[in-house]
């Protein structure tokens, strides 16, 4: 069972489906008890759904010319991969999705076939442990950093996954937990232009913070 969604962005025609049951999925995890890795490893389905931090990245890709024929993209947590298919109806050399569940794999998978024909490549991969193979012109992230225990992790995946000279897109949509991980990549050596995207989702008003990382 899924849901479909058609995104008018910039103009723009997208369309992305997504899981019909979100609450199913969760029920499916918990099911399999508290000694299940995937339960201890907190592998909750948010990949499932559609969030205003993916609009507003794409959104912010669509105004800026981040994307030129020759960009490589790749994309960690890519969920449903609305910015990595956004970046590829834009014309990037080649776009990778990563994400360390499989089902957001199959869906990213699925919602590009639904805009582009050209080819895709999408991988298996934890960021917290970056596979430098994958490593690109411009790195996405959008709404990776919700928990705390991320933060240590995500400096050392975007040294590790952007190409020398590259960027780093990463979109947070306010929450508390992320502001001293945010206040802190300056001192990390990354240099961090900020851009507020707002709009709404869901008949919900959202401001998503896009922020534009080169590495010093």
């Amino acid at each position: 069972m899924t849901r479909s969604h058609l995104l008018d962005l910039e103009g723009l025609s997208i369309r992305i489906d997504q899981h019909g049951d979100v609450d199913a999925l969760f029920d499916e995890l918990l099911s399999k008890g508290e000694e299940s890795e995937a339960v201890q490893d907190e592998r909750i389905p948010y990949w499932a759904d559609l969030w205003p931090s993916a609009i507003a990245m794409s959104l912010h890709l669509l105004r800026s010319e981040l994307i030129t024929p020759a960009t490589t993209v790749t994309e960690i947590g890519c969920g449903l991969g609305l910015p990595g298919i956004v970046a590829g109806m834009l014309g990037a050399k080649e776009v990778i999705f990563s994400d360390y569940l499989e089902e957001a794999l199959v869906f990213a998978r699925r919602n590009w076939a639904l805009n582009n024909s050209s080819a895709a490549r999408f991988e298996r991969m934890d960021w917290r442990e970056p596979n430098p193979a994958f490593a690109a012109d411009l790195l996405l992230a959008s709404d990776v950093a919700y928990e705390q225990r991320f933060f240590d992790h995500l400096p050392q995946a975007f040294r590790a996954l952007t190409r020398p000279g590259g960027r780093i897109l990463f979109s947070e949509p306010g929450r508390g937990v992320a502001k001293d991980f945010l206040a802190g990549l300056p001192g990390r050596g990354f240099e961090v232009k900020t851009t507020m995207v707002t709009g709404e989702w869901n008949n919900l008003p959202y401001e998503v913070g896009v922020y534009e990382l080169r590495i010093d």
